[in-house]
């Protein structure tokens, strides 16, 4: 988990970040050059024919690593459970209420800020489903218990590269960018020949949009009955245009943005 990183320009902390992996007095070593905790928050559900479950915690603690390997941070565990009752219509979706999430989420970070952490950066590779629910918690965080509390979608972090990269006019669930990205960080795990395009619906109401890029003007959400409708393989875009090249252009546009938020951190500290 520690080798050094494949970009041999990246630079390089040299020190363990794993919290789990670490014995609580290398934490308090650690805390003398860092007080940045990345938090993985993702979600196990279902992500079509030819993804796993858990890729949206897969993509924010390899992204994670990555940070952790370049700037001074500390990773913790992932948070495997979120907020998919849209998904519940698959075999193999876990899905808390919004009020559990919140919750959890807060009490985790709010457990570090008890023994030396200040800066918490939420990673979140369930973007767009759970972003209301993380919004509140960086709030609380701020507000309750004096944190220096950010909220990191992955899709706001690539958005702009994913733009020039695409060539799916649709990409909302286990679709181009998704892929990609699991076709860059975990191959193994991606059933290229089992994916498959589910084009959603020509027209949708004004405002909202079935695109992780979409013109959401307002907020919305689907119900399990409405994804049942929308997509028979679980995914809603096209995954057979996603390439490992496009996933490791995004990754690296989520890393280099969140390196940058990093050390500017420990700068202030």
């Amino acid at each position: 988990m520690t080798d050094e990183p494949d970009d041999p320009d990246g630079a390089r902390t040299g020190e363990p970040y794993r919290v789990a992996e670490l014995t609580w007095r290398e934490i308090e070593a650690a805390l003398e050059r860092t007080s940045t905790l990345l938090v993985p928050v993702g979600a196990t559900e279902q992500h079509g024919h030819h993804l796993p479950l858990g890729v949206d915690v897969y993509m924010p603690e390899a992204i994670g690593e990555r940070v952790a390997e370049r700037s001074p941070a500390l990773l913790a565990p992932p948070i495997w459970y979120g907020v998919s009752p849209h998904h519940a219509f698959k075999p193999g979706t876990f899905t808390l209420s919004s009020e559990t999430f919140r919750r959890y989420v807060a009490d985790v970070c709010a457990s570090a800020g008890r023994w030396g952490i200040e800066n918490i950066v939420l990673l979140n590779g369930h973007y767009l489903a759970q972003d209301p629910e993380l919004e509140i918690v960086v709030r609380e965080l701020r507000t309750e218990h004096g944190l220096e509390a950010f909220h990191a979608p992955l899709v706001n972090l690539f958005a702009e590269v994913a733009a020039e990269i695409r060539t799916g006019d649709v990409s909302f669930h286990a679709s181009e960018f998704e892929t990609s990205i699991m076709l860059e960080l975990l191959p193994e795990l991606v059933h290229v020949d089992r994916a498959e395009r589910v084009d959603p619906p020509e027209e949708s109401l004004p405002l909202t949009d079935y695109d992780a890029l979409g013109t959401n003007e307002v907020g919305w959400a689907l119900t399990a009955d409405d994804m049942d409708e929308l997509t028979r393989a679980g995914n809603i875009g096209d995954p057979t245009v996603a390439t490992a090249e496009k996933g490791e252009a995004l990754v690296a546009a989520a890393v280099s943005k969140l390196c940058d938020l990093v050390d500017a951190l420990e700068d202030a500290d």
